[in-house]
């Protein structure tokens, strides 16, 4: 459940920082190591739980940037892991803990800079 609440959270704040006047495009794909991957514009893509392996994959699809907003206790998070696949594949790697349970505006504020800043775009945020 929190899982859900947090992508929820999620796909509203960046339905809201990039999506037009008019409704946003999304398109939903099974990409393998990625859970519930759903791709906003060209902009950005959401998903759930990555594996370190999907890495390379998402740097190939054209993305410039993972922002990572899971836990660090979540089961499977292995932040570590994930910083050294990023590394290896030259892609950005951002983590930013948030909590839909408990958020914390600072983590909001981290969010909001982190997606703004110049070569982010497009971003990978699960």
């Amino acid at each position: 459940m929190r899982r859900i609440v947090r992508l929820g959270a999620i796909g509203v704040a960046v339905v809201w920082l990039f999506a037009s006047g008019s409704a946003a495009q999304v398109v939903k794909d099974n990409v393998p190591g990625i859970r519930n991957f759903a791709k906003v514009e060209s902009t950005v893509a959401c998903a759930g739980a990555i594996t370190p392996d999907a890495v390379p994959t998402i740097k190939k699809m054209g993305y410039n940037s993972i922002i990572n907003l899971r836990l660090a206790d979540e089961p499977g998070a292995d932040i570590a892991a994930h910083q050294a696949a990023a590394k290896a594949a030259g892609i950005q790697y951002v983590h930013i803990p948030f909590s839909a349970t408990k958020p914390d505006p600072a983590a909001v504020e981290a969010f909001l800079k982190a997606v703004q800043a110049p070569g982010v775009a497009p971003a990978f945020i699960h």
